[in-house]
C-alpha cells in the first residue's frame, strides 16, 4: 500500500458508524431535480449527479483500505470505464500553469483569478473548455495526481463521475504520492491558502463579469444556475464523493471556498437590495408634477429594474448555497476523515458570520452541537473556537441573540458545561471558559451552573498543586470568568443595599470604593465557598490525587491568578481592612446604606471562620504576587517590595491576634509568615526594626511558638508548615537552602525556642511518670481483663499520647542539635528522656500480646499506633545522627580522647536494641503461623504498612551506625569505642559484619511484601525462592471496584431537525447521555486511581530497595539477599529495574554510603523526590 493510502487509513474504525449513513440513497436527490431542469448542457449533468450520489452512499462507509479491495468486488462500471478510457496518456508531462503559479509565495492571486475568468469567457464564446479543464486539473495536481484530464474529457457532463473514477484508479497505482494541498513543506506550505483564495477570487470576478448568473432573467426561472456554476458543481461534487480521501478533500475544500465567497456576495447583495428598495419606495411615494412625470416614471422603472436584477442575483446565489450545502456539506461534515470534518465546520462558521440571515438558524447551528462530542480533538476544537467567536459577537447583549441561537444555546448549554470535565486539550478548555463568560453576560448561566464550573477550577488547581502543569492562558481565562461573576454579584448587592438617590456629600469616594471592595471580596468568598463545597462533595469520585492539600491552599492558588487582573490588583489593603473590620462598630448609614437595610448589610459583611480563612488565603496570594517577581501576568513595579512590607507589617499583629482564636484558620497565617521570612531581598526583621517595632516582631514569633506548643495534633499540614518555619528561623547558613536564615533570628527568639524544647521535654516526662495513663485511645473495654493486658493497654495509650510532643521535638531536631536537652535530665530529673523512653516504654511493649489478645481494639487505633511508632523512631534516628555528628566533630578537633563512647551512646544503644527486638517480634506476629488468625483483613493490611515504615527507619539507623563505624574504626581515639562497637550485646552486630539472621529475614520480608503488592496491581506473576513459605499474597493491595453503569446506546439522527424531536425524546437522550458520562467518569477514575496506586507502591518498593542495596554493599546481608532482589527486576517497572542495576556496580566498604550530614538531609527529602532523583 502506498504512503498516501496508508495515511488515509489511519482513522479509528470504531467511529465509522458515527459519521456514515450507508442507507442514504437519496443523497443527491435535490441536486438531481435541479440539474435535470437546466439548460441542454445542464441536463447532461443529471446522470453524473446520480452516479455521484450512489458513490457517496457507498464510499461514506468505506474504510479506505484501497489495496485490500479485491478485483471482483469493484463495481463493474469501473471496469467498463477502464476499457473505454478516454485519457490520452498515462502521464501528462505538462505542468498545470495554475498549480505552478499558486505554488509561488509571491503570486498575485487576484490577478490570476481575473485572467482565468477572462479566458473562460473567451472559451465560452468559442465553445471551448480549455480554461475549465485547466481549472479541474488544478484540483488534481493539488493532491499529487500525475495524470491530468484533457479538454475532450470535459466536454460531456455525463462523463464526470466515470472520469473521476478512472482517475482515482490511476491515482491508486502511482508509486509515490505528493499532497501539496496538505503539505507542511516550507516551500509549498502557502499553497493551501493560495488555493482557497484563488477560488474565492474566481467567484468574485465571476460575479463581477456576470458568469455567475444567467444571461437573461426571462429564461426558465425554475433553475437559476449559469452554465459556469453547473460545470463546477458537476465536476467538483464528483471529486467530493470519491472513495479516495485526497479527491474528497480537495473537491470539498474547493467547494467550501466557493461557498464562502458566495456568502460574502449574497450579504453584499442583501445590503444593496435593502438600499434599492428604500430608494424605490421613496421614489414611488414622491409624486412629481406633470412636467416631470415622464422623468420620474423612468427613474422608478430603472430602480425597479435594479431591484429585480439584485433579487434575481440573490436568489441565484441562494440556490447555489442550497446546492452546495445539500450536495456536499451535509455528507462531508460526517466524513470518516477528520480533516474534511474540520474543513466543513470551519467553512460553516465563516458562512454563519458572513451571511447570518441565511445561516444563523437552527438548521445549521445544530451541526456544531452534534460535533461537540466528536472523537477527534481538532474537530471539537474547531467547534468551540467558532462558538466562542459567535458568542463574543453578541457583545454581552441578549438583544443581539436571534431566537434560533437562543434555542441552540438552551439545548446544548448542559453539554458545553459538562464538556470541561472530559477535555484534555488545553485550547478547547480555554475557549470553553471564554464561552462561559459570554453565556454569563447574556444571562444564560444560573447560580448552580457557575458553581459547577468553578468546582472544576478547584479540581484543576488541585492537579496543579500536585505538580501537574496548567496553562497560564487557561488560568487567565478562568480568572476572568470568576471575576466577571463576582463583580456582577457585587454590583447587584450594592444596588440592593445602597440608596442611589442619597447624596454623596456625606461620604468620600475612598469610602465608597472601600465598601465596594468589601462587597466584591464577600461575594467572591461566598462564590468560592459554594464551589468548594461542590468540589469536596465530588472529590472522591473526580480526583485520583491524595486529599492532602488543604482547602485554603486551593483558595490561595485560585486568588493568586485572580489578583493579577485589573479589578483586583493593588487591592491588598482592602483585604487587610476587611480582615480586621468589626462590622458591629461601623455606622453604615454614613456610607450611604439604606437605613432599613443597615442590619442586613452588617450581617452580609460579617465573616464566618471559614470566611476569615478564605480572606487570609487571599492575603497570602497577594503577598506571593508582590514578593515573586516571576509571577506571570502580574506587574507590581509601581509598588516596591520595601514599601509593601512596611505597610503590611503595621497590620500583622492585629491579623495574627484575630486568626489565633481558631486553629482552623491559623495555618494560612503560618504560611504567610513563612513567605515573609523567606524573602531575603528585604529581611522582614529589618523591616520591623526600621519602624521601631522589633518588639512586635519578637511577639509574633512568641505567638507562633505558643500555637506550636498548644497544637493538639501534628497533622501533615502543621508538620510541613513548622518544618519550613524552623528551617527559615534556625537553619544553618552553610546549607544552600537555608542561606541568609540568620537574618530572621535574634537572642530573644532563640531563648523562646529553647523554652519550647524544655516545655516539650517536660510534657514527655510527665506522661512517662504516670503509671496508669489517663488517656484512652481505645475508648472501649478490654477484650481481656488480666493485669498484663491492662499494662499493655496503658503502654499503648502512653505511646500514642507521647507522639504529639515527640513529633514537635522532631521538627526542631531536624534543624538544630537537641542532644543537650534530651541527653541530660530535665529539671534535675532522675534520668534523661532517652533513658526513660527505653526503660519505661520500649522495654515493656509486647507486640505479640497486643495482636493476639486485642485484634479488634488494636484495629481501631492501629493508625494512631503506627504514627506514634514512626514519631518515636524518627526521634531515635535524629538523636543518633546528632550524637554521631558530635563525635565526628570531636574527632576532627582533637578532643575525641576526652569522650567515652560507651557511656555517650549507651542510651541510644538501648533504644536501638529495643527497636530491633520489637521489629523482629512484629515480623513473627505478621508472618507467624497463628498470630493473625483472629485479625481482620484490614488489620493485616495496616500491620504490613506499619511493618514497612518500621523497617525503612530501622535501616536508616543501622546504616548510620555502619557509616560512622566504617569511617572511625582505624583512626579514632575515643575511650570505650571497642566495647561499644565490638560487643554483640551492644552495637557490635549492627555496625560490623552481618546483621543477625532474624533481622535480615525480617527486613527481607518487608521487601517481599511490597514486591507482592506491586505485582498484584500490575497483574504479573512473581518467581519465588525455594525457602519462601509465607503466603505474601495475603497482604496484597486490592483496589476497590467502582460500580460501572453500562450506558444504553445513543442514536444520533443527523438528518433530523430540532422541530422533529419531541420533549420526551430529548429527555430520554439527555438521561442516556448522563448515564454514559457517569460510566465513563467512573471508569476513568478507577484507571487513574489504579495508576496512582501503582506509582505509590513502586516508589515505596524502589526506595526501600535502595536502602537494602546500601546494606548489601556494606556486607550487612548475605549474598542470597542480593540474588532475591534481582529475581523479578524485569517485571516491576522501569524505576525498580534501574535501581536493581546498582547491585552490579563496583562496591567497596565506603562506596555509596552517605555521611551523617547527608543522612540528616535525606531525612527531610520526600519519597517522591528520592525516586525522581533515581529516575
Amino acid at each position: 500500500m502506498s504512503q498516501l493510502q496508508r495515511s488515509g487509513c489511519d482513522e479509528t474504525r470504531t467511529f465509522v458508524y458515527y459519521f456514515v449513513d450507508t442507507t442514504d440513497t437519496h443523497t443527491y436527490s435535490h441536486l438531481d431535480m435541479v440539474v435535470a431542469t437546466r439548460s441542454k448542457r445542464a441536463r447532461k449533468a443529471s446522470s453524473i449527479i446520480k452516479e455521484a450520489a450512489s458513490s457517496d452512499s457507498e464510499f461514506d462507509g468505506a474504510e479506505d483500505s484501497y489495496s485490500d479491495l479485491e478485483e471482483e468486488e469493484r463495481p463493474h462500471k469501473i471496469a467498463n470505464v477502464l476499457r473505454k478510457s478516454r485519457l490520452s496518456a498515462p502521464v501528462n508531462d505538462e505542468e498545470n500553469d495554475l498549480f505552478k503559479a499558486l505554488s509561488s509565495p509571491v503570486v498575485a492571486v487576484s490577478e490570476l483569478a481575473l485572467e482565468w475568468v477572462e479566458s473562460y469567457i473567451l472559451d465560452a464564446e468559442l465553445s471551448r473548455v480549455d480554461a475549465f479543464t485547466n481549472l479541474f486539473n488544478l484540483l488534481l495536481r493539488a493532491v499529487g495526481c500525475k495524470i491530468l484530464a484533457q479538454p475532450h474529457d470535459m466536454i460531456s457532463l455525463d462523463s464526470a463521475a466515470a472520469t473521476v473514477n478512472e482517475l482515482s484508479i490511476h491515482f491508486e497505482k502511482q508509486k509515490s504520492h505528493e499532497y501539496p494541498i496538505a503539505s507542511t513543506n516550507k516551500e509549498i506550505k502557502h499553497f493551501h491558502k493560495n488555493f482557497r483564495d484563488f477560488f474565492g477570487e474566481v467567484i468574485f470576478y465571476a460575479h463581477e463579469t456576470g458568469c455567475l448568473y444567467k444571461e437573461s432573467m426571462d429564461d426558465d426561472q425554475s433553475v437559476l444556475a449559469s452554465e459556469f456554476m453547473t460545470s463546477i458543481l458537476a465536476w467538483f461534487i464528483s471529486l467530493s464523493t470519491s472513495k479516495l480521501r485526497p479527491f474528497r478533500y480537495v473537491g470539498t475544500v474547493a467547494l467550501l471556498a466557493i461557498q464562502t465567497q458566495l456568502c460574502q456576495q449574497a450579504a453584499s447583495l442583501e445590503v444593496s437590495l435593502d438600499r434599492q428598495q428604500r430608494q424605490l419606495s421613496n421614489a414611488i411615494s414622491n409624486k412629481k408634477s406633470k412636467k416631470r412625470a415622464i422623468a420620474h416614471d423612468q427613474k422608478v422603472q430603472t430602480l425597479r429594474r435594479n431591484v429585480e436584477v439584485t433579487e434575481f442575483r440573490q436568489s441565484t446565489i441562494e440556490e447555489y448555497l442550497d446546492d452546495i450545502t445539500k450536495g456536499v456539506f451535509v455528507h462531508r461534515f460526517r466524513d470518516i476523515d477528520s480533516a474534511i470534518r474540520v474543513e466543513c465546520l470551519r467553512a460553516l462558521g465563516e458562512w454563519v458570520m458572513a451571511y447570518p440571515s441565511y445561516f444563523l438558524k437552527s438548521t445549521y447551528l445544530r451541526y456544531f452541537g452534534w460535533l461537540l462530542s466528536d472523537p477527534t480533538d481538532n474537530v471539537r476544537e474547531e467547534v468551540v473556537k467558532f462558538l466562542c467567536r459567535l458568542y463574543k459577537s453578541l457583545q454581552g447583549s441578549l438583544e443581539n441573540m436571534t431566537s434560533s441561537f437562543r434555542k441552540f444555546t438552551k439545548r446544548f448549554q448542559p453539554q458545553l458545561i459538562n464538556m470541561i470535565w472530559k477535555e484534555s486539550v488545553v485550547s478547547i478548555k480555554i475557549n470553553l471558559f471564554a464561552i462561559y463568560s459570554e453565556l454569563f453576560k447574556v444571562g444564560f448561566l444560573q447560580e448552580k451552573d457557575t458553581a459547577q464550573i468553578c468546582s472544576y477550577v478547584f479540581y484543576l488547581t488541585e492537579l496543579h498543586l500536585n505538580q501537574k502543569p496548567v496553562s497560564n492562558k487557561l488560568k487567565s481565562e478562568i480568572s476572568k470568568f470568576i471575576t466577571l461573576v463576582c463583580i456582577h454579584g457585587a454590583d447587584s448587592t450594592y444596588t440592593m443595599f445602597f440608596d442611589s438617590k442619597c447624596s454623596k456629600d456625606g461620604r468620600s469616594k475612598a469610602d465608597e470604593e472601600r465598601v465596594r471592595g468589601f462587597l466584591k471580596l464577600k461575594v467572591l468568598i461566598n462564590f468560592l465557598m459554594k464551589s468548594l463545597e461542590d468540589h469536596l462533595a465530588k472529590r472522591d469520585t473526580n480526583s485520583a490525587t491524595d486529599a492532602t492539600i488543604g482547602s485554603w491552599q486551593l483558595v490561595e492558588a485560585i486568588f493568586r491568578d485572580i489578583f493579577t487582573l485589573q479589578n483586583y490588583v493593588s487591592k491588598w489593603e482592602v483585604i487587610v481592612q476587611y480582615l480586621i473590620l468589626d462590622t458591629s462598630g461601623v455606622n453604615f448609614e454614613e456610607l450611604g446604606v439604606l437605613k432599613e437595610e443597615q442590619n442586613s448589610f452588617s450581617r452580609f459583611l460579617e465573616l464566618s471562620v471559614d470566611g476569615q480563612c478564605f480572606l487570609v488565603s487571599f492575603l497570602l496570594g497577594c503577598v506571593r504576587c508582590f514578593l515573586n517577581s516571576k509571577q506571570k501576568g502580574f506587574e507590581a513595579s509601581k509598588v516596591s517590595p520595601t514599601f509593601f512590607l512596611s505597610k503590611l507589617t503595621c497590620h500583622l499583629r492585629s491579623i495574627e491576634s484575630i486568626l489565633s482564636k481558631s486553629h482552623k484558620i491559623y495555618p494560612p497565617f503560618l504560611q504567610l509568615w513563612n513567605e515573609l521570612l523567606l524573602y531575603r531581598s528585604v529581611p522582614i526583621q529589618m523591616t520591623f526594626e526600621s519602624s521601631s517595632s522589633l518588639d512586635a516582631y519578637n511577639q509574633l514569633h512568641t505567638n507562633v511558638l505558643q500555637y506550636f506548643l498548644e497544637c493538639q495534633e501534628v497533622t501533615d499540614e502543621i508538620q510541613k508548615l513548622y518544618s519550613q518555619y524552623f528551617l527559615l528561623l534556625l537553619g544553618s547558613p552553610a546549607d544552600e537552602h537555608r542561606e541568609g536564615s540568620s537574618q530572621n533570628i535574634n537572642p530573644n527568639i532563640y531563648l523562646k525556642v529553647e523554652d519550647s524544647c524544655l516545655a516539650l521535654l517536660t510534657e514527655i516526662e510527665e506522661i512517662l511518670s504516670i503509671k496508669t495513663s489517663t488517656y484512652d485511645a481505645f475508648n472501649s473495654d478490654s477484650e481481656h481483663d488480666d493485669p498484663f493486658t491492662s499494662d499493655q493497654k496503658d503502654l499503648c495509650n502512653s505511646l500514642i499520647e507521647l507522639s504529639n510532643p515527640i513529633a514537635k521535638l522532631n521538627l526542631i531536631g531536624d534543624v538544630v542539635n537537641i542532644i543537650k536537652f534530651v541527653g541530660e535530665p530535665v529539671l534535675d530529673g532522675p534520668a534523661s528522656v532517652l533513658e526513660q523512653l527505653s526503660v519505661k516504654l520500649l522495654s515493656k511493649i509486647n507486640f505479640d500480646a497486643l495482636v493476639s489478645m486485642w485484634p479488634r481494639n488494636l484495629s481501631k487505633v492501629i493508625n494512631s499506633v503506627r504514627q506514634a511508632w514512626k514519631s518515636l523512631m524518627d526521634f531515635a534516628l535524629i538523636n543518633l545522627c546528632w550524637k554521631l555528628e558530635d563525635l565526628m566533630y570531636a574527632l576532627n578537633d582533637g578532643t575525641s580522647d576526652t569522650i567515652n563512647v560507651e557511656v555517650y551512646l549507651d542510651d541510644i544503644c538501648s533504644i536501638i536494641r529495643h527497636l530491633v527486638a520489637t521489629f523482629v517480634s512484629l515480623n513473627g506476629v505478621i508472618f507467624g503461623d497463628k498470630s493473625l488468625e483472629k485479625a481482620t483483613k484490614s488489620l493485616k493490611m495496616e500491620l504490613s504498612d506499619f511493618f514497612f515504615t518500621f523497617g525503612s527507619i530501622l535501616i536508616d539507623l543501622i546504616t548510620s551506625l555502619r557509616v560512622f563505624h566504617d569511617r572511625t574504626k582505624l583512626s579514632n581515639r575515643f575511650r570505650g569505642y571497642d566495647a561499644m562497637f565490638s560487643d554483640d550485646n551492644k552495637l557490635g552486630n549492627f555496625s560490623s559484619d552481618h546483621v543477625p539472621d532474624v533481622l535480615e529475614e525480617a527486613l527481607m520480608n518487608v521487601f517481599l511484601t511490597k514486591e507482592t503488592k506491586l505485582a498484584n496491581l500490575l497483574g504479573v506473576t512473581l518467581e519465588r525462592a525455594e525457602n519462601e513459605n509465607v503466603n505474601f499474597e495475603e497482604f496484597a493491595f486490592e483496589l476497590g471496584d467502582e460500580e460501572i453503569v453500562y450506558p444504553t446506546q445513543i442514536e444520533t439522527h443527523f438528518d433530523s431537525s430540532d422541530d422533529d424531536e419531541s420533549i420526551d425524546d430529548l429527555k430520554a437522550a439527555k438521561e442516556a447521555a448522563e448515564v454514559e458520562a457517569l460510566a465513563e467518569a467512573r471508569a476513568a477514575l478507577k484507571k487513574r486511581k489504579l495508576e496512582q496506586e501503582i506509582w505509590n507502591q513502586e516508589k515505596d518498593l524502589s526506595l526501600y530497595t535502595m536502602k537494602l542495596i546500601g546494606l548489601l554493599k556494606s556486607n550487612a546481608f548475605t549474598l542470597r539477599c542480593s540474588d532475591r532482589l534481582k529475581l523479578n527486576s524485569d517485571r516491576l517497572g522501569q524505576v525498580f529495574e534501574s535501581i536493581i542495576t546498582l547491585l552490579t556496580a563496583p562496591s567497596s566498604a565506603t562506596e555509596g554510603r552517605r555521611t551523617i550530614t547527608q543522612d540528616m538531609a535525606q531525612k527531610q527529602t520526600t519519597t517522591q523526590e528520592s525516586i525522581a532523583l533515581v529516575s
